[in-house]
């Protein structure tokens, strides 16, 4: 009876896969929200972290931990760096479809757009790629798809101001590769740090380019 209350405590602390699995994808729904309505910051780059780090407390909850998450800090590989390379060629036609450019202004470059990219990063490769890794027993290649294509559908506030049908089949194209990219970094190098370092990166480097 001993061992019995001791132990029952932990056990209520564990939450269904499943339940984890469904919270995790509502958050996509809701970090999508946020992009979309954009309130002014900081509050834009401070409700962007909360889907992830409240995904990432429901996986934790279900008994997945931080290294099946990626959240731990290692090297980047060669190839990882090499992916990591071609996925910021793949994006620079991004910047190409700016009307300008507008400078530096360091509170966009240095918190507002840093805090995009890690809370990104969190959600999408540190929550979603984990959850859809174990929701298809570890076929890590179909859930980078997966991830990758519910990446694409984040950017919907992207293909409103895109000028034609053209351009946004670009656009999504250039998304699920980057997507794709990150995520296959991640996975080979079982850490996050440096897809959210290249992603917050490029992001300070938009931050310089005027957009709409």
């Amino acid at each position: 009876n001993m061992v019995k209350n001791q132990t029952h405590p932990q056990m209520q602390r564990h939450l269904p896969f499943a339940v984890a699995l469904v919270i995790t994808l509502i958050m996509g729904l809701v970090i999508t929200w946020i992009d979309v309505l954009q309130p002014a910051e900081p509050i834009f780059s401070i409700l962007s972290f909360i889907p992830g780090l409240i995904s990432i407390t429901a996986l934790l909850l279900s008994c997945m931990s931080r290294a099946n998450l990626y959240l731990r800090l290692d090297k980047i590989s060669r190839q990882g760096l090499l992916v990591l390379i071609v996925t910021t060629v793949l994006l620079l036609p991004i910047l190409g479809s700016s009307t300008g450019f507008g400078g530096w202004k360091w509170l966009p470059a240095l918190v507002f757009a840093p805090a995009s990219g890690i809370a990104q990063e969190i959600y999408f490769r540190g929550s979603l790629l984990p959850a859809l890794e174990k929701s298809v027993k570890n076929k890590k290649v179909i859930a980078l798809l997966l991830h990758a294509m519910v990446f694409v559908g984040y950017h919907f506030r992207t293909f409103r101001s895109v000028p034609s049908l053209p351009v946004a089949m670009l656009v999504a194209v250039v998304l699920f590769l980057a997507g794709c990219g990150w995520a296959w970094q991640v996975q080979r190098d079982k850490t996050i740090v440096w897809a959210a370092a290249q992603h917050s990166l490029f992001l300070m480097t938009m931050s310089m380019f005027e957009w709409g």
